[in-house]
């Protein structure tokens, strides 16, 4: 089978955001109880997804080993944090939601240490681990608001809001798609930015109503 090239690549990552992107929208419609088992399934997928990921953060090359190591102990506690049941309480589903995504974003920050440290095949690893670990994360940022809500008219205001959000993002993978090539490579910092900041207006968006 021939090697993907960087423009194939790119077209069925930005693909698969906008497969998660559109499940999004689909789960912004979900009663609690169907919100609480669709995290707990997220979950359960993401472990599984660790499990056989994991082998392969031996593949990563000398050149970056002291920050291999790093990212190996951030992957093992984020993996463990991922054990835990369903919250009982609101208060325990907020505490689980702030540890999971600071554990999300500890582990991407080391990718990301290790990607600039170590060749192209170290390189392709971290971005995917990256990008898989966002997609669980904005997943986990919109179940979680259903899990939170205090009442129907909060709920009915995030969800909008998120939805124009979706949207936004989900247009912009598609013009990315057809844009991409072998010279578009920085635009990975740009995907990464633009996915970033929704997931942190979902989190300001909470603050707020405080």
């Amino acid at each position: 089978m021939a090697e993907q090239s960087f423009q194939e690549r790119m077209q069925e990552r930005l693909q698969g955001w906008k497969t998660k992107l559109e499940e999004l929208q689909v789960q912004l419609h979900l009663g609690r109880k169907e919100a609480e088992e669709k995290l707990e399934e997220q979950k359960k997928n993401v472990r599984k997804w660790m499990d056989e990921a994991g082998a392969r953060l031996e593949e990563i090359g000398e050149e970056a080993r002291e920050e291999a190591q790093e990212l190996k102990e951030a992957f093992d506690k984020l993996r463990e944090k991922l054990q835990k049941g369903p919250a009982r309480t609101a208060e325990e589903q907020k505490q689980q939601e702030e540890e999971l995504s600071a554990s999300i974003e500890d582990l991407q920050a080391k990718a990301e240490a290790v990607e600039e440290k170590g060749g192209a095949k170290t390189a392709g690893l971290m971005d995917d681990l990256s990008d898989r670990l966002g997609q669980f994360h904005a997943q986990m940022k919109v179940l979680s608001a259903k899990l939170r809500e205090e009442s129907a008219e909060e709920w009915n205001e995030f969800r909008e809001e998120a939805r124009e959000k979706i949207d936004a993002l989900k247009k912009k993978t598609e013009e990315w798609a057809a844009e991409a090539s072998e010279e578009w490579k920085e635009k990975r910092g740009e995907i990464r930015k633009a996915f970033g900041q929704m997931l942190d207006s979902f989190r300001q968006e909470k603050k707020d109503e405080k």
